[in-house]
């Protein structure tokens, strides 16, 4: 996904037609708005803009896929990561999981931080289902919704075995077994992806980080709320040098509370 945000959670920068724009905070720590320059909340191709041909192939993608996920895998952050979702397995019982606004593994500028942000993402999705995996019954079945996707992208994901959707699809499929993963999302697409059901488990922005942004309105955000309180939560393990997953966490659902 997008993202060249300071570990010391300063600025977050933006490229002209991103899906992210620069906002400032109340207080001493300013936050991007998680805000579309064409418009809140849109979640598909910029108007009027034809799908590109890919630049990489899917064998490309794949193997710098590899390559990421190799290094990520030995990091910190992976292995904190599989111990915090280990410890907590017995929360959640997951029957599908969707990531949603992943970023293309070849977005159009080439940005080699795009790219990597991209598989390291994926890398994170992947391993948060493996661990939940291996306490479930039942297959765990992954869906990713991503307007920036083109035919690359899509395919390299559905040769590992997933499903690609297209919005409103992905929403439209979050039920109270599902772990939705959203990383820097903007608000809109938040409020989206929890609109009919609280899932199971939501890992993205928590909303004490959007309570400090300076137009934030409490009343545009009553289920991201009722989220915060009524659920367990742990803030995602970070990567040295990177701000992949500043402000993100980890939210639970606990198991005597029965939300719908």
């Amino acid at each position: 996904m997008p993202s060249s945000t300071p570990v010391d959670g300063r600025e977050l920068q933006v490229e002209p037609h991103s899906e992210w724009t620069k906002v400032r905070r109340k207080g001493r720590r300013p936050l991007q708005k998680h805000q579309d320059p064409n418009g809140p909340g849109r979640n598909g191709p910029f108007p009027g803009k034809m799908p590109r041909q890919p630049f990489l192939s899917v064998s490309d993608i794949e193997a710098q896929h590899q390559r990421v996920t190799d290094q990520w895998e030995t990091s910190p952050c992976c292995r904190q990561l599989r111990e915090v979702i280990t410890s907590r397995t017995c929360y959640v019982d997951i029957s599908e999981a969707i990531c949603f606004g992943l970023g293309s593994f070849d977005p159009e500028n080439g940005s080699w931080e795009r790219r990597r942000s991209a598989h390291v993402q994926l890398a994170a999705f992947l391993c948060v289902v493996e661990q939940l995996q291996r306490s479930s019954s039942h297959k765990i079945r992954c869906l990713f919704q991503e307007p920036m996707f083109h035919s690359a992208d899509k395919e390299f994901l559905q040769s590992l075995g997933h499903q690609v959707v297209d919005s409103p699809e992905g929403f439209e499929r979050v039920t109270p077994s599902t772990l939705v993963f959203g990383i820097h999302l903007y608000r809109d697409i938040y409020n989206q992806t929890i609109a009919k059901h609280l899932p199971a488990m939501f890992v993205g922005t928590p909303y004490g980080v959007w309570e400090e942004v300076q137009d934030f309105s409490p009343s545009e955000f009553t289920r991201m709320k009722e989220l915060d309180e009524r659920y367990v939560k742990v803030e995602f393990p970070q990567e040295q040098g990177y701000s992949t997953f500043s402000t993100t966490t980890i939210h639970w659902e606990q198991r005597d509370v029965n939300v719908t």
